[in-house]
């Protein structure tokens, strides 16, 4: 593993480490903290990936929002 691998790897892990903190404090704060936590995370991965030119991750996201909207209001 080069260098740049390593660090992207090291990157990865504390990402993975702070999100899991982030969302451990948020489960203690109760639901709507959490639902807030989770939704803040695929926001950025959904904005990330259309700075990136893949729309596919948002468009993922609104079709996933929509079926759980309509399955919770009939």
């Amino acid at each position: 593993m080069n260098a740049a691998q390593k660090a992207a790897q090291a990157r990865l892990a504390n990402q993975a480490e702070h999100y899991n903190q982030a969302q451990a404090k948020a489960a203690q704060a109760g639901p709507m903290h959490l639902i807030t936590f989770w939704t803040n995370v695929c926001r950025k991965l959904a904005k990330d990936a259309l700075e990136n030119g893949d729309p596919a991750i948002a468009n993922a996201l609104a079709a996933h929002l929509n079926d759980f909207y309509r399955a919770h209001t009939q």
